[in-house]
């Protein structure tokens, strides 16, 4: 890189980092920051999940349910920091697939309590290894102390801004995911 243009970019109103493969500045902000994680995280797990018939969200909230057997969906949803209509998508999907089971919730009948099936532990178990490899790769660069430092610290941050945590929080005006029919989009938009 040019003299010139390493005196430009720090003359810039942000802190930059230059990346020594010759990739594009990238601002040191956490949200540009975050969304380059997230790039990342969602690239390294769709090739774990390739051929697998799961989305991320799937094998998330089979995840989910293996911690919290018995969750209610509204609870899954937030969660996963999810709409509720697209976790009932997400439900829907996978009982079809014969991975969760719904069970009526005796404090409240409209609601259903989800569990894994036999089948969807066995799945959840055999990708379990596939996506932490995943991690893995993802976090290669960091030795193992700065590995557990890492995730700490964004354990620490997202549970400061917990409030913040929810599905289009910033992002868009409400109504604006449906399409000029009317339609809302489907799973495999998300």
């Amino acid at each position: 890189m040019s003299r010139a243009k390493t005196a430009k970019l720090r003359a810039l109103p942000w802190e930059t980092f230059v990346s020594p493969s010759g990739g594009p500045p990238i601002p040191r902000r956490a949200p540009p920051l975050a969304r380059r994680f997230q790039q990342i995280c969602a690239s390294r797990v769709a090739e774990a999940l390739a051929g697998e018939d799961l989305v991320q969200l799937e094998f998330g909230t089979l995840i989910a349910l293996e911690l919290e057997p018995g969750v209610d969906q509204r609870r899954l949803a937030d969660a996963m920091g999810i709409d509720p209509s697209n976790a009932s998508l997400i439900v829907d999907r996978l009982h079809s697939k014969g991975l969760i089971e719904r069970q009526v919730n005796d404090s409240d009948r409209r609601a259903r309590n989800l569990y894994l099936t036999q089948k969807g532990r066995a799945v959840w178990r055999r990708l379990r290894g596939k996506t932490k490899v995943a991690t893995d790769r993802i976090l290669a660069p960091l030795d193992s102390a700065e590995r557990e430092l890492f995730l700490d610290l964004m354990i620490r941050v997202i549970e400061g801004n917990r409030e913040h945590a929810r599905p289009g929080a910033g992002r868009r005006k409400r109504g604006s995911l449906q399409s000029a029919s009317g339609n809302r989009p489907s799973l495999s938009a998300i």
